[in-house]
């Protein structure tokens, strides 16, 4: 059986983050110039080919450039193929699914992803969607694989017989990770990704942990699953020395919060300390220390990347964040001053936002320091606790962080704000000075010279929409 799981093409000529093993990867658009693997795809095709005799390929049509028919041209000698599906690119995502049925009727097409994990019955009555795959994916697709037609027998499997909706029993998230094969990576083109603020040659994505344990109410990180589950250090360390052997010389641990176990993280740092890899990962202000930050940097970690979300601790509440502003500052302290490349996120109109605690956001930024701020209008997102709270719009194509406001300030004012945030941040005079003090001149230039010349990304555009004018409501024209 010939098996094909789908990247879909760029959204509005923009990469999207989307991982079908990360819930809270649920399409976010590119801030800088950067094209990731699917790995996630990759996790889920090495465990179809290992228990099955499935012969499984990857098809990432944004890494390919390939437009929607050209994408589903590639697929019509499929038996099945799997999408991996978002919340902006959702009606896109239906219209690839019909494109291979208008080539090839024979095809069988399934979603799957958080959004059609969360809307499957609405999106099962498309007559050109055969299944949904609800949930983490491999042991649905291997036993769909497996069921010549007896799919009333798969787990997490939502499908139609007739013109009846059928909705099967939820599939049990794997609890031994390491039970599972490692990513299929040479089912990618690994000379097609690239990410700018990397310092190795070549990079790579490893997952290793599912879900996490902490509630902030705007994540949709257990949509999935409530339960945290994590791979051993030894299971861990093995993947990484086999892409150490590949060549590829920088990993993104791709956790929700890598950091969650701190025995686990020293194991993971002493085991891969040898191997000169560059590393970076997610994680928590409170799940890190002094002690545990110098041993990560020891092993050649050089970025760690923390949601901040506001500078306001009356938002930080609303958000389910678990966080007082004092740690914040004292954390981003430690880490800069160790010389790590810190990365602050950062959500802009989450419901109680007001135009002060935006100020205190933006204040907050500049304090912290980071080398890199990222700046996000909120919204809701299938799976998270917040979601549901909402009348939703319908259009999901304007669920593209920015298009919609959630709070009492308008959508407009909010995308001036957030202008205002990136321009703030890093035009200041003393950041390049930042830079060139904690990675060289020569670094710095190549970064910003691929930065400014790819001209790519929300971050950019942000920018250059300041710059070429609108003044903020508060009279604001820094800057400009």
């Amino acid at each position: 059986m010939n098996v094909v799981f789908i990247q879909p093409p760029k959204f509005n000529e923009r990469a999207l983050q989307m991982d079908p093993l990360t819930p809270r990867c649920n399409g976010i658009p590119s801030k800088a110039p950067y094209l990731r693997p699917p790995i996630g795809l990759a996790y889920i095709a090495a465990y179809v080919r290992e228990t099955t005799n499935a012969n499984c390929t990857i098809i990432d049509a944004q890494a390919e450039g390939l437009s929607l028919k050209e994408t589903a041209a590639r697929a019509i000698k499929a038996d099945i193929a799997i999408i991996s599906t978002s919340t902006p690119t959702i009606k896109r995502d239906i219209a690839l699914c019909k494109a291979i049925k208008e080539s090839n009727r024979e095809v069988k097409t399934a979603l799957i992803g958080t959004h059609a994990s969360y809307f499957h019955k609405e999106l099962i009555k498309n007559e050109c969607v055969d299944f949904i795959i609800r949930g983490e994916a491999e042991f649905p697709v291997r036993k769909l694989l497996e069921a010549d037609e007896n799919f009333g027998q798969v787990p997490g499997l939502t499908w139609k017989k007739g013109a009846r909706v059928r909705v099967n029993e939820d599939s049990v998230p794997i609890k031994n990770l390491d039970s599972l094969p490692f990513a299929a990576r040479d089912l990618l083109d690994y000379e097609k990704y690239y990410d700018i603020l990397i310092k190795g040659k070549k990079l790579d994505f490893v997952i290793s942990s599912r879900g996490c344990p902490f509630n902030c109410k705007f994540c949709a990180s257990k949509a999935y699953s409530k339960e945290y589950r994590e791979r051993s250090a030894e299971n861990v360390i093995r993947e990484v020395r086999e892409i150490a052997e590949l060549g590829h010389d920088d990993i993104t641990f791709f956790d929700d919060t890598f950091t969650v176990n701190r025995k686990r993280v020293i194991k993971i740092c002493e085991g891969i300390k040898e191997l000169n890899i560059n590393w970076r990962c997610l994680s928590r202000i409170d799940t890190v220390d002094k002690e545990l930050l110098e041993k990560m940097y020891e092993s050649g970690c050089y970025q760690i990347e923390f949601g901040v979300e506001s500078g306001s601790q009356r938002m930080l509440d609303l958000m389910g964040k678990g966080y007082k502003l004092e740690n914040i500052k004292k954390v981003f302290k430690i880490a800069n001053d160790i010389g790590l490349e810190t990365v602050a996120f950062f959500i802009l109109g989450y419901p109680g936002e007001t135009r002060k605690s935006i100020l205190k956001t933006i204040k907050l930024a500049k304090e912290l320091n980071p080398d890199f701020a990222s700046f996000n209008i909120f919204e809701p997102r299938p799976g998270s606790p917040i979601f549901d709270n909402f009348k939703h719009r319908g259009n999901w194509e304007n669920y593209n962080f920015g298009q919609l406001s959630f709070c009492e300030i308008p959508q407009t004012e909010l995308r001036e704000y957030m202008k205002k945030a990136y321009v703030e941040f890093y035009l200041r005079p003393g950041y390049v000075f930042q830079r060139v003090k904690k990675v060289g001149v020569r670094h710095t230039l190549i970064q910003n010279l691929k930065f400014w010349f790819a001209r790519e990304g929300t971050l950019w555009d942000k920018i250059v929409e300041r710059i070429k004018g609108g003044n903020m409501r508060d009279g604001s024209n820094s800057h400009t």
